[in-house]
């Protein structure tokens, strides 16, 4: 879990983010189409965007779909852009991107509301 609270500070402060943001673990498929090709951990979210902990090569800018299914709530489908990539040292594989929500209607908004109520609770 060393890694996760790593990757939080490197994450900016509360001041730079429009939604609070909290600690998750859970995995969510995402790729550069809707067909989510990949499978990776998200290990942050708030309302306007989440940490993937992923080791591919994201370009900031870039847009990726992501998707998962959650227990009593179903299905979320989201369209993100690659706000900023962390590696450990320079030359290093990637630990992870910084995704900013894009266009998010009411409906999918209500279901992460849920979703970081579940995890804040627990």
């Amino acid at each position: 879990m060393g890694a996760d609270s790593s990757s939080n500070l490197n994450m900016g402060t509360i001041e730079q983010r429009r939604h609070p943001r909290l600690t998750v673990e859970f995995f969510a498929d995402w790729g550069w189409s809707q067909e989510c090709e990949f499978y990776d951990r998200v290990t942050s979210l708030s309302l306007s965007g989440c940490f993937l902990a992923t080791k591919r090569e994201l370009g900031s800018g870039q847009e990726i779909y992501l998707r998962w299914n959650v227990e009593r709530i179903g299905a979320i489908n989201l369209k993100g852009s690659v706000r900023y990539q962390i590696r450990v040292m320079e030359g290093a594989r990637p630990t992870g991107a910084g995704i900013e929500f894009v266009g998010v209607s009411g409906d999918i908004l209500k279901k992460l509301q849920v979703l970081m109520e579940s995890f804040d609770k627990s």
